[in-house]
């Protein structure tokens, strides 16, 4: 029996254990009424916890913006590029067997170069750490489409392959430093990385469409969340694609006689500004990225350089705006004295003698340049050297554009700025102040965009328009000026002739400027150490296109730098000159299919252009300038020779549909709102309102009969 003091703490004991486990379920109770009034515990949300662990993501599928000429061949493209793995496990349908691994080793070798030991190293090492896959580090990287069809059709047991995005450039090395290069990330996504690519990767870059749905009231369907998707936009260029073949083809043959530094040209439409051609040396190919290189820049705006004589050109221009030029007087050619520094031609002073001032301009006299800034003042050619936009950059759509600099605070630096020298520019300044020169006295961008389309919609989103950024000298200024010039190539003391085009009077100036070190400049005459250039433009009344070239320190065949230049000049002016509309089609394959070109917004005279340029024929609707609409829409495949219609809007009257097939006939009714009534099958042969009638007196349906030829 217990006495009555144990009983005492037995209930004691109890009741206490009574109250901590009132006390555990109230607390159990009152959590539980609180996540069910609340929905959360410790501040998290257990039913946005819930709504994650059931939500399902679906990422479509999209794809980075393609890079165009300007009539669209295709210069930069999507691709894949795929990886090499080997399969271990033997519960898959396709792996390596034990007793295979020496012979999988020999093919992969065979097919992807190295030793068979590398790889059946690292596929022993993956059965024996019971691997799932391996896969071969840069061996078995990046492999292009055609190598992996190749090795898919061995058929390599346990050999299975992973597609990554690239980017796939089809001409290889072709205005590569313009159209630019890309990279991938970790998440697999491309990114520019120079040119084109890298300066308009915003615009290029597409955007992944994800929809969530999650779960909510036990509807699991219920969507919360969507991001469309988007394709990048597309970037046409203004280049052509025949002529950047043509420039690549006569620079590669420079570059292998002349081996220089650096080599640059480029050929500008001097009625828009746009850049047509373009190349540089060294260059690389965008999709291997062979030749890129540790560090790349872009010699047309990341790379100023002091021009030498081709700034004369611009000395003359304003020297004749300001009235400070005649051709006809004399001065003693050599030598001049500025304080205590001499100015010598380029022949080591010698000069030749008393000579014209256009003798001056033929021969390059650096001498003749001095006295011509000194007539004018240096307050007067630095606001010339400021109205031809020097020292600013051109704002052309490239990111780390150099400004250029000068040196310009003593008589002896401004000077040198009047024959080149103590002055540094980029191509693209140069070839936007002789703009100036080569047309009406207007300075105009150079431009390398012609139009920029939205494939989602196929809205034209960006349309290049001729844009002036200065007027330094009247127009009568350019016409003396390149008159003037012409003795550079006419004059029998002429430094210029190489580069006279056959059958067309031409005009411009050559350059050559010695290189700037810590001890001073190079010494005249050390050809492999100076910069030679030539700044041409044709016809000379009226240039129609404009070229610059320059060749940095050759290395080697000197003698042959006015050659090779003049080369690559003429036989690329000439291609371009004798251009016409019929010269300008796109450069396709022998299949049967081309795109059709996005011409909406565009004047009706360049979308003919285009639409014909790739092969189809074109019907435009209405009298009026700009395309308004066009069907079928842009972006899309079609066989050759279709009908694609424009409607340019204002006075639109009824075509004379005589052969024309059943489907182009819908398309125009399709396109102008007219209700066609057909019967029969084949071609056109009866159309019941005649052609020539405006659909404004009343026409609102045509009865049409085809029949089989």
């Amino acid at each position: 029996m217990l006495n009555k003091g144990n009983m005492k703490r037995s209930h004691g004991a109890i009741i206490i254990m009574l109250c901590i486990l009132t006390g555990v379920i109230f607390y159990i109770g009152s959590r539980f009424f609180s996540v069910a009034a609340t929905h959360s515990v410790d501040n998290v949300n257990l039913e946005q916890r819930a709504q994650n662990l059931y939500k399902t993501q679906d990422q479509e599928t999209v794809k980075r913006g393609q890079i165009y000429d300007s009539i669209g061949n295709v210069l930069a493209e999507n691709s894949s590029v795929y990886t090499a793995i080997i399969v271990l496990q033997k519960d898959q349908p396709n792996y390596v067997k034990a007793n295979q691994v020496s012979a999988v080793s020999q093919e992969i070798a065979n097919e992807l170069g190295g030793d068979a030991n590398y790889y059946q190293k690292i596929i022993k090492n993956g059965i024996a750490h019971n691997y799932f896959q391996v896969q071969f580090g840069n061996n078995g990287s990046n492999i292009s489409q055609e190598k992996y069809r190749d090795i898919k059709k061995k058929k390599i047991p346990g050999l299975i392959f992973e597609a990554h995005p690239a980017r796939l450039y089809p001409n290889g090395q072709f205005a590569s430093d313009l159209i630019g290069a890309t990279s991938s990330t970790g998440t697999n996504q491309i990114k520019g990385i120079s040119g084109i690519e890298a300066s308009w990767n915003q615009k290029l870059q597409e955007q992944a469409g994800v929809s969530a749905n999650n779960i909510k009231n036990g509807n699991l369907s219920q969507q919360t969340k969507s991001v469309e998707a988007k394709n990048g936009y597309d970037i046409y260029t203004t280049l052509n694609t025949k002529l950047q073949s043509t420039v690549e083809d006569k620079m590669n043959e420079l570059q292998s006689d002349l081996q220089p530094k650096q080599a640059f040209a480029a050929i500008v439409d001097t009625k828009t500004g746009d850049i047509v051609a373009e190349t540089q040396r060294p260059t690389y190919n965008a999709t291997t990225k062979a030749g890129f290189g540790g560090f790349w820049s872009n010699i047309l705006v990341q790379e100023p350089f002091e021009p030498g004589s081709v700034l004369k050109g611009i000395t003359l221009a304003s020297a004749i705006d300001t009235n400070n030029w005649n051709g006809n007087d004399t001065y003693h050619s050599g030598q001049i004295q500025i304080d205590d520094k001499v100015v010598k031609d380029w022949n080591d002073g010698a000069g030749w003698g008393q000579i014209s001032y256009s003798d001056g301009i033929a021969l390059s006299s650096n001498v003749a340049m001095v006295l011509t800034e000194q007539k004018m003042g240096p307050k007067t050619w630095g606001k010339y050297l400021d109205r031809f936009q020097f020292t600013k950059p051109t704002n052309m759509g490239f990111n780390s554009e150099s400004t250029g600099s000068m040196n310009f605070r003593y008589p002896i630096e401004q000077a040198n700025t009047a024959f080149g020298q103590g002055i540094k520019v980029t191509p693209a300044q140069m070839l936007q102040a002789y703009s100036a020169i080569a047309g009406n006295g207007e300075e105009i961008k150079p431009n390398i965009i012609s139009k920029i389309v939205d494939p989602n919609t196929q809205k034209v989103i960006y349309s290049a328009k001729r844009e002036k950024v200065s007027k330094p000298i009247k127009k009568s200024t350019a016409a003396a000026t390149r008159k003037e010039l012409e003795n550079v190539i006419y004059n029998v003391k002429g430094l210029g002739s190489m580069y006279a085009i056959p059958n067309v009077r031409t005009t411009g100036k050559s350059g050559t400027a010695q290189i700037s070190t810590s001890s001073g400049y190079t010494q005249p005459g050390d050809n492999s150490n100076e910069i030679h250039s030539w700044m041409g433009m044709a016809p000379s009344d009226n240039p129609r296109y404009m070229m610059y070239i320059v060749v940095k320190e050759p290395q080697s065949n000197t003698n042959n730098i006015a050659k090779d230049m003049s080369n690559v000049f003429v036989s690329t002016m000439q291609q371009a000159l004798q251009m016409d509309n019929s010269d300008k089609k796109a450069v396709i394959s022998d299949r049967q299919q081309t795109k059709i070109p996005t011409v909406k917004n565009e004047t009706v005279t360049k979308a003919e252009t285009e639409i014909e340029a790739n092969h189809l024929k074109t019907e435009t609707v209405g009298d009026g300038q700009l395309v308004k609409d066009q069907y079928p829409a842009g972006g899309q495949k079609t066989i050759l020779n279709q009908r694609i219609f424009l409607l340019a809007g204002g006075n639109i009257k009824v075509p004379n549909m005589q052969g024309w097939s059943k489907k182009d006939v819908k398309n125009w009714g399709r396109l102008v709102d007219i209700k066609i009534n057909a019967s029969g099958e084949g071609l056109l042969t009866e159309q019941s309102v005649l052609p020539e009638t405006r659909i404004a007196d009343g026409i609102h349906e045509i009865t049409v009969k085809f029949k089989t030829p």
